[in-house]
């Protein structure tokens, strides 16, 4: 990257236009814990909180990229501006994003009106990267009205995305077997909507008759991804999810609460797993009165780091 010769002002102004370059370059400085990046995410904060958060997990292969492609077109027919931030394994030599099978939403790329982009782990417990959180909130503030978060697919750990979306998508697919037995206690609770993939394979019934004992409190809707059949229903329970407003308060919290975490483990360079703010603290950056910089800056002014 250039040498420091950027005008904060200018950057914010153009991301907040929804200039693709400008949000690209922060995200770099983000993922790579560049301290430059702080003032612009300051900057860009009180215009945040916008957005509808839809987190897609699930296991390898059970096609949540295509699931996410056919979503984006659901969502562009509606005319609303879509981001997507795919969370990859890191690659062992260049410590980046491994793209994957992100090339399969390749028919959006051209498509100004939605952003894509894909964030190494880096060694990130719970299948989640640690530029998460800034990264959704660049994206919110770009204008993005959907933002689509995609996980790696590696198991339980897949539960930390139910701190941070407003609606959980678990997609699963046939052939599984005594898997499903095995995310009783983890992947399944997760799940605001459960879509079994697939659908159009016989050994869809099976699977959906087993999860049919377990999934008996949430949407269980079959799909096929690659067809978009089921989609419409898929959408419907989606927006029903993300319009209960109590349930929406409580994950926004719990958003809040893990991002001042991941800042505090960032500035202090240990786990910080037993760290508590007041009520109050969480209301105002909830409402965008103070945000979460300052707020673990005077956390660990008053001695609880």
């Amino acid at each position: 990257m250039q040498k420091r010769s950027w005008n904060k002002e200018a950057w914010t102004r153009q991301i907040l236009k929804g200039d693709v370059r400008s949000a690209s370059r922060l995200l770099t400085l983000v993922e790579n814990h560049d301290r430059a990046a702080r003032p612009l995410l300051k900057a860009l904060f009180p215009h945040t909180g916008r957005a509808t958060l839809i987190g897609v997990t699930g296991p390898a292969g059970a096609g949540k990229s295509t699931l996410i492609n056919q979503l984006i077109t659901s969502f562009r027919k509606q005319k609303r501006s879509v981001g997507v931030l795919a969370i990859d394994p890191t690659s062992p030599l260049s410590g980046g994003a491994i793209l994957g099978d992100r090339l399969r939403m390749h028919p959006h790329f051209l498509d100004r009106q939605v952003f894509i982009r894909s964030l190494a782990t880096r060694g990130a417990w719970g299948g989640i990267s640690p530029a998460l959180f800034d990264a959704i909130h660049i994206l919110d503030a770009m204008g993005k009205e959907v933002i689509l978060i995609e996980t790696v697919g590696v198991g339980q750990d897949e539960v930390e995305i139910a701190r941070l979306a407003d609606v959980v998508v678990l997609v699963l697919a046939p052939g599984m077997g005594d898997d499903v037995q095995m995310m009783k206690a983890g992947l399944l609770e997760i799940g605001d909507v459960v879509a079994v993939n697939k659908g159009d394979r016989r050994e869809a019934r099976e699977l959906l008759h087993q999860l049919r004992e377990t999934v008996y409190d949430r949407p269980l809707i079959k799909i096929s991804a690659e067809k978009g059949e089921g989609l419409l229903l898929l959408l419907s329970e989606i927006e029903k999810a993300s319009a209960d407003r109590d349930a929406r308060i409580s994950r926004q919290k719990k958003f809040v609460e893990e991002e001042l975490r991941t800042h505090l483990r960032e500035v202090l360079g240990e786990t910080v797993s037993e760290a508590s703010f007041d009520d109050r603290e969480i209301e105002a950056i909830l409402l965008r009165k103070r945000d979460p910089y300052d707020l673990v800056r005077s956390w660990i002014k008053r001695g609880k780091g």
